[in-house]
């Protein structure tokens, strides 16, 4: 045998039989032999009593997950070891965890439908496209950011994330247009599935449905990020008033963002966040991620937390103190836009450099001479090399039945780059 191939012939310290809904009724004979033959029979009580005929010990899950972890890796070392899962144990069920312990070799899965692919199949809608996600165990956080990748979604729930409070976050998000299934016992004596708006399920409680259930969401409207899209306009941000409110211009914060790398699972801070413009839109490219924003202007919260909800950007945190406070705390940034300082500059920008991954950015802006001289002397202090950019636009506006340009107040960038640090040191040691 190749190195590295796995003889599927032979027998595995563990094998896992996914356990429909129904018990024994719907198992293969191989996944019945498989039990049968077992010298440890281990899983939930739930499943356990289906096969009272077996002969096998068993370690029931009662006594604590860990605690029965622990004995069936112990006694995985003599083999015969079967557990019992839910549907298949490769979705979202133990068989990470097993991986994560054991080679392959020593591994054997038997799984039955899982869940997801039931509920499709009872909805009669194709899967292909579909997307799963997990609230199990999991805060709702983050939920409606992922949703707006797609059309079609599972979500399997807990006690806690229940479909009302499911339909509930939604309607905070501005999410009313999907239309859901309630999908319960699936495969059991007493499976459900129920059609709900957002509305009407918001209006349910965690005793209306079966402990077992998970939920089918369509979306009904092509309403992506509030009906805003990935790149939005300055006037679908609210802004505290006078003047023309707080917020970073359309054409600096898409520059900034361009410039800040962010990927989907990225963890990204906005300091000083006026409106919340530059982390909603950062948002909508770390949807996977998360942002973490500060604002020390009581003015600003209401406007911030009613553009986060508007454009469906639930992986926003609001943060309601003056940076560098809490910066410690937060996890590490991949990137750091940073809007406005309140006279604490130096001391941001070295809490965020000090923070930064390796990999990481910082974009500042900054307005006024002064800001442009903190940044400047920042830099040169701190040796760290910058990338500067003095950007200049110009609106067209109407003129008599003419159109003319209006030039904003030009905004200059501040690039702080971690992977060019390590190229200028480098090259420093090269010379």
């Amino acid at each position: 045998m190749l190195s590295g191939d796995t003889n599927f012939s032979e027998q595995p310290a563990i094998t896992v039989v996914g356990v429909p809904e129904d018990g024994c009724m719907s198992l293969t004979s191989r996944a019945v032999n498989a039990v049968a033959q077992a010298r440890i029979i281990a899983g939930n009580d739930r499943l356990l009593t289906w096969f009272p005929q077996c002969k096998g010990k068993r370690l029931s899950m009662a006594q604590g997950y860990k605690a029965w972890l622990t004995a069936v890796l112990e006694e995985s070392e003599e083999g015969g070891v079967v557990i019992l899962a839910s549907g298949d144990p490769l979705f979202y069920g133990i068989g990470k965890t097993l991986s994560n312990h054991l080679p392959t070799a020593e591994l054997r899965f038997i799984p039955s439908p899982s869940s997801m692919q039931l509920a499709f199949s009872r909805l009669a809608l194709p899967w292909q496209d579909a997307t799963c996600l997990s609230v199990h165990g999991r805060p709702l956080t983050g939920l409606v950011s992922q949703m707006q990748q797609g059309d079609l979604f599972c979500v399997l729930t807990d006690s806690n994330n229940h479909p009302a409070a499911i339909a509930k976050h939604l309607l905070t998000y501005h999410q009313p247009h999907w239309q859901i299934w309630v999908c319960e016992q699936l495969g059991g004596i007493e499976e459900k599935v129920t059609s709900f708006t957002v509305a009407e399920l918001a209006t349910k409680h965690v005793e209306d449905f079966n402990p077992l259930n998970l939920v089918v969401l369509q979306r009904q409207q092509a309403l992506y990020w509030g009906g805003y899209g990935q790149y939005a306009a300055d006037d679908t941000f609210e802004k505290r008033m006078p003047k023309r409110g707080l917020i970073t211009k359309q054409p600096i914060r898409h520059l900034a963002l361009s410039s800040m790398r962010i990927r989907p699972d990225h963890s990204v801070w906005d300091i000083g966040t006026g409106s919340g413009s530059v982390a909603i839109e950062a948002a909508k490219q770390c949807w996977l991620g998360q942002v973490y924003t500060l604002e020390s202007n009581n003015d600003c919260y209401e406007s911030i937390e009613a553009n986060i909800a508007a454009h469906a950007t639930d992986n926003v945190q609001l943060l309601k103190v003056k940076a560098p406070e809490e910066l410690a705390s937060l996890p590490q940034p991949k990137s750091v836009f940073i809007g406005g300082s309140r006279g604490e500059m130096a001391a941001i920008l070295d809490t965020c450099w000090q923070r930064l991954a390796d990999d990481g950015v910082i974009v500042a802006t900054a307005v006024t001479i002064d800001s442009v001289a903190e940044l400047h002397t920042w830099s040169k202090q701190r040796n760290v090399k910058a990338l500067v950019q003095m950007v200049s636009v110009s609106q067209g506006v109407p003129l008599a039945h003419y159109t003319r340009y209006q030039a904003e107040n030009p905004i200059h960038l501040f690039i702080f780059d971690k992977r060019l640090q390590t190229e200028l040191y480098s090259e420093n040691n090269n010379d």
